[in-house]
């Protein structure tokens, strides 16, 4: 058994100090912040399973988030399904149409492989716009009818922040989970060299499948969060400019790297929220900003923080202190 280690401490800390938030902060923007932040986290993790570890850069996730949207919001309405069983059909409906649509594309890559995705995503839009069924291009309104657990409604913003806590964590289980795992590394042999995975015995075509599945259908999840959070979706889900706002927190976070998704995710979400309430007085004024910083951290961090924490001399300064720390508390532990 692998013992304790004082990571895993400060990693439990920074678990216990953000469960506590809500008790000291009760203004609904800012747990709203919160709330945005863990869920555009979520999606980011999701999407780096496909994009950062496989290396297929899709521009499609906003078109699976979305599906898994209405998918609740159909079922609830119209069946009275809770929005938990909802995440369970969503994450298997969502992953297979995505799997079975993108396979015949995963001999392309780089920006045909992008295009496709984007493609896929604007043909969802329009499907949407045009289903009556599904509300059209006016979408669907999620009631309020009776809160609680089993809906997955509050008025509170509470209950939702610790909902998207919990899954932010456990989203970054899964990563760390694959990134370590069998499949984690055939995944990244294909994304380094897919002509050496196939040298070595690595079917690239089940890989990016399950990759795909995994993906999509984690993403659909946080879909059937947003829309009992938000109460209201419509096509809009699926506009592709929705997938950058997955894509840019990997990017800026360091695409490749488990924590650097959610990095990017801590970084960018309240930036963007804060920007939009400094800079509202001048009409773009925040996006403009926005752009660059973004633009400054690419050019100057092209592999992302932690792409560059990873190479620089502060990470093994820190990884020597804590390991000084580490070997302290354990000879304490020895002694006791």
């Amino acid at each position: 058994m692998k013992r304790l280690s004082i990571r895993h401490i400060l990693a439990a800390l920074g678990v216990l100090l953000l469960s506590l938030v809500p008790l000291v902060i009760d203004t609904p923007y800012i747990l709203g912040i919160f709330v945005t932040t863990f869920y555009i986290g979520c999606c980011t993790l999701a999407w780096s399973i496909l994009g950062g570890l496989t290396g297929q850069i899709s521009l499609g996730h906003a078109g699976f988030m979305g599906l898994g949207s209405y998918i609740s919001a159909i079922l609830l309405n119209n069946l009275g399904m809770s929005p938990w069983i909802s995440m369970i059909i969503s994450f298997v409906v969502v992953g297979l149409i995505a799997a079975i649509l993108l396979s015949p594309c995963f001999v392309l890559s780089g920006a045909y492989f992008t295009l496709v995705t984007i493609a896929f995503t604007e043909a969802f839009r329009n499907l949407f716009i045009n289903w009556e069924y599904a509300g059209g291009g006016q979408g669907i309104l999620i009631p309020l009818k009776k809160s609680g657990i089993v809906t997955m409604r509050w008025v509170s913003k509470v209950p939702y922040y610790y909902i998207s806590l919990i899954m932010v964590i456990l989203f970054f289980a899964i990563l760390v989970w694959i990134d370590r795992s069998k499949l984690g590394y055939a995944l990244k042999t294909i994304r380094e060299d897919e002509d050496t995975a196939h040298a070595v015995g690595i079917n690239s075509f089940k890989y990016k499948f399950i990759a795909t599945f995994i993906s999509a259908g984690m993403i659909a999840v946080v879909g059937v969060f947003y829309a009992n959070y938000i109460g209201y979706i419509n096509p809009d889900l699926f506009k592709n400019s929705n997938s950058l706002n997955y894509l840019m927190p990997a990017i800026i976070g360091g695409i490749g790297s488990v924590a650097g998704p959610l990095l990017g995710a801590g970084i960018l979400t309240p930036l963007s929220e804060w920007l939009n309430s400094a800079l509202s007085a001048i009409s773009g004024l925040n996006l403009v900003v926005y752009a660059a910083i973004v633009i400054a951290v690419i050019l100057f961090r092209p592999n992302g923080i932690m792409g560059w924490f990873n190479r620089s001399n502060l990470k093994k300064a820190i990884n020597k202190k804590l390991d000084a720390i580490d070997e302290k508390l354990f000879k304490r532990g020895k002694e006791a």
